[in-house]
């Protein structure tokens, strides 16, 4: 359903419940109390807003394909976020998408920050895993690397998940270690497959049949020229798991088998032989899901411990994870973190 003549003709739904489901998300685009969401549940607001068949129809299938079984914990603010974001980038009469595409990709972007942070005096140090983060009894911040490297700085900021921030940090409170280890995150697995020719003329198309193994197709040349990819096409192929899914274990062999056996059954021009390249990320923690309260539960980002904070996605509470959403929440955050004397210290 990419415009308006497509929603109409949706086989699916009735008239009635058409216009409730319709009605559903121009409502959402309109709330601007997002405090009041995280007190119901996604469930709860949506069946109340589109109706039981609508909601069992449209909403549930594709909350399970983002949530999984977390899909009844997350809270209205949740789904609220999502359909402000996709709503606010659809214009015209029939509402048509605009996106815009970065040539290059987060590739370009990420080389060039390296550029100008080292020409402003930033040190960058690549693969430093951290194994402890502890506070100076004189001051400063000691670092503990799993390579045998140690650092020494003023003040430090993680960015990685809770939990494991948590556990690095010997120093929190025990109220602060709760919280963070209280915050559930949804994983990813994602293969990115360069292909001969295209398979969909979508450019998101989502999957909520359980049988597929995956809950998206993202074909980048349906929103991208394919010179950018040097005339190829490039798609992903997102499943989005909890972070203890047994696919975190399986071989890249077996997902690729699975993931392309798919793509045959869906796609009846699609080959094997179509395929290029084949290439998979595993990410265990990609996005706390926002349940009841959510934001009046989250760890603060200024740590009991001193000079060490911790801001990460979880403190995205009412928005998504992405670029903008991100760096919103870097440029609010750093204007509470105090000067230091010492050169910058970057790890990633």
């Amino acid at each position: 359903m990419s415009n308006t003549v497509e929603f109409l003709k949706f086989p699916v739904l009735g008239l009635i419940d058409k216009l409730r489901l319709g009605y559903s998300i121009f409502y959402a685009s309109k709330v601007t109390n997002w405090r009041r969401l995280e007190k119901l549940t996604a469930v709860q607001w949506l069946e109340g807003i589109a109706g039981k068949k609508a909601f069992a129809k449209v909403w549930m299938p594709l909350l399970r394909s983002k949530l999984g079984d977390n899909y009844g914990k997350a809270s209205a603010s949740f789904i609220w976020a999502i359909i402000a974001r996709m709503y606010a980038a659809r214009r015209s009469g029939l509402k048509k998408e605009m996106f815009g595409y970065l040539p290059g990709g987060y590739d370009r972007m990420l080389k060039r920050f390296e550029e100008v942070l080292s020409q402003n005096g930033v040190e960058l140090y690549l693969n430093h895993a951290v194994e402890s983060v502890v506070a100076q009894p004189d001051g400063g911040v000691a670092l503990k690397f799993s390579n045998g490297s140690r650092a020494e700085v003023d003040q430090t900021v993680l960015t990685i998940a809770s939990p494991i921030a948590a556990k690095v940090c010997p120093g929190l409170s025990e109220w602060e270690r709760e919280r963070h280890n209280a915050i559930e995150y949804q994983g990813i697995v994602c293969a990115s497959v360069l292909l001969k020719k295209a398979i969909s003329p979508f450019y998101v198309t989502n999957i909520t049949d359980t049988w597929v193994p995956f809950t998206g197709v993202i074909e980048m040349t349906a929103l991208v020229n394919r010179s950018e990819f040097g005339g190829r096409h490039l798609v992903y192929l997102p499943k989005y798991v909890p972070v203890n899914d047994p696919i975190f274990q399986e071989s890249d062999e077996a997902i690729q088998d699975r993931f392309l056996g798919a793509l045959v059954q869906m796609y009846p021009h699609f080959s094997r032989e179509d395929v290029l390249t084949f290439k998979l990320s595993r990410v265990r923690q990609v996005f706390a899901v926002t349940g009841l309260n959510y934001s009046q539960n989250l760890p603060p980002m200024q740590t009991t411990v001193p000079g060490v904070h911790i801001i990460n996605s979880a403190h995205i509470h009412n928005g998504t994870l992405n670029v903008n959403e991100s760096i919103i929440l870097a440029e609010n955050a750093a204007q509470t973190i105090p000067q230091t004397s010492r050169k910058p210290l970057v790890l990633r």
